[in-house]
């Protein structure tokens, strides 16, 4: 199979997956559909990609008498793959160098070290990510990064669902580091040319398992010719459109875009409409809500990154408002169980109302609401027949989920990724025995970790610490 440009160094990790028929009997079935059905015991039947019966155990067996695979799911819960509508793959090199300097991170880390990591590394880091996460049960993710093109072949060769997308920006740095905001046309026709060509390429590749999102970064990096520009592929293609918007950057935005509002500048040029993923909102003027409610846009929560830098996205004013909202990992945490309870933690301290927000509610947000965020409802996000067979199972026999009272409260308030057991995507097991089956795990962690060593040390010759000066 052929590799994206960049990505040898992760792409020789992958090894081949396979599926076949498969019952899951005697297990807590969590659909998660409309109506929260919940099957004790319960069964589910996978043919092929899809998901071809579902039910009580004992119903469900006898009308499937023929499948080739049993999983005996006694002791374990079987739910709907998480659907993570944020992610920066790559951005696992952070870890540990980020989280205790709040909003200094992005200038002082993210953007020195864009021009720093080599496309290789990047490779490398964005494939740990993406194994990390598809063990902890995050079946689909949407991925925007500078030079997002790198993790393709991966996420591809492991089996992950993913819509893939340069997260672009035309804006010349070094000028803007000087004081002058000089927007490049050079800059912006090259990554107009690398956003298209990812785009296109992976668009409905592997049975649709890949598609594409048309990304930029910041409003304030972003020219109006490039956002335009994005939004034509994505029309053209039929795919969304995402940028980072309501981030703290209102008076940036007025200085770079002549007093333009963030949000009006967003809509007035493509990135704010029933098509966009707007990113956080976790800092809104007046009149915002009803401008992100009104866009018909929808909103990339991602609650446990932004908690981390004192901030809390108004996301249950917002869906009082009409804006359907997703849940994002956003970068270098792999767990989704903790962005769940990081869902409910961050709503109920911001509403002071231990009420706000149930369990069943942050598993929707997880699943099923984040599919409908990024236009895949109909495909993933619960376990219905018909439905692509996006499931993971976890062993509920564990320290910390005994006992299992209450199936639902107790994985969103007690559950960990290292709990799962198996991971399905599009009917092929992918995890196994709680590990990666399309991956060798030793060699990836030990190479992704010396590509960061290796970014790091360059990043500390060049700046003189592991923090840019800015």
């Amino acid at each position: 199979m052929r590799l994206e440009r960049g990505s040898e160094a992760a792409g020789k990790f992958a090894l081949k997956v396979s599926n076949m028929d498969t019952i899951i009997t005697n297990a807590t079935v969590i659909t998660v559909d409309g109506s929260g059905t919940i099957y004790q015991p319960g069964a589910v039947v996978v043919r092929g990609d899809r998901i071809a019966d579902i039910g009580p155990s004992a119903e469900v067996e006898a009308r499937n008498p023929d499948v080739a695979k049993r999983i005996d799911g006694r002791g374990r819960v079987v739910l709907p793959g998480f659907v993570s509508v944020h992610n920066h793959l790559g951005y696992s090199v952070f870890r540990g160098r980020a989280e205790d300097i709040g909003h200094d991170a992005v200038m002082g880390l993210y953007v020195p070290m864009s021009t720093i990591l080599a496309r290789e590394e990047r490779a490398l880091l964005a494939a740990l990510s993406t194994a990390e996460l598809l063990r902890g049960g995050v079946t689909t993710v949407l991925q925007m990064e500078e030079d997002a093109d790198v993790s393709a072949a991966f996420v591809e060769e492991i089996g992950m669902r993913a819509a893939l997308g340069i997260m672009a920006s035309d804006i010349d740095v070094a000028a803007l580091k000087q004081g002058r905001i000089v927007f490049d046309e050079a800059i912006r026709a090259a990554q107009i040319a690398q956003s298209t060509r990812l785009a296109e390429e992976v668009h409905g590749r592997a049975n649709g398992r890949l598609t594409a999102v048309m990304a930029a970064n910041t409003a304030s990096t972003s020219s109006p010719e490039l956002l335009r520009a994005l939004r034509d592929v994505a029309d053209r293609l039929g795919v969304p459109v995402s940028m980072h918007i309501g981030i703290g950057e209102a008076p940036d935005v007025k200085a770079v875009h002549s007093g333009a509002g963030v949000f009006d500048f967003c809509r007035d040029n493509g990135f704010l409409d029933e098509r966009a993923i707007a990113v956080h909102c976790y800092q809104l003027e007046d009149g915002d809500v009803e401008r992100l409610a009104l866009s018909g846009a929808a909103l990339a929560h991602c609650p446990l990154m932004n908690q981390f830098r004192g901030a809390i996205a108004p996301a249950e004013t917002l869906r009082e408002h009409g804006v359907r909202v997703g849940l994002g990992i956003d970068n270098y945490f792999s767990d989704h169980f903790e962005v769940i309870r990081s869902r409910i933690a961050v709503a109920r301290i911001r509403a002071n109302d231990p009420s706000v927000v149930q369990s069943m509610d942050a598993l929707a947000d997880a699943t099923i609401r984040s599919a409908e965020v990024m236009g895949m409802a109909d495909q993933i996000g619960s376990l219905e027949i018909g439905k692509k067979a996006d499931l993971q199972i976890v062993d509920a026999r564990r320290y910390g989920l005994a006992p299992l009272n209450d199936p639902v409260r107790t994985l969103v308030y007690h559950g960990h990724g290292k709990d799962i057991e198996t991971v399905m995507v599009d009917g092929r097991i992918v995890v196994e025995d709680g590990r990666v089956t399309g991956v060798d795990e030793t060699a990836l962690i030990d190479e992704a970790a010396r590509a960061g060593e290796a970014a790091w040390a360059r990043f500390k010759d060049a700046h003189g610490s592991y923090v840019a000066p800015h």
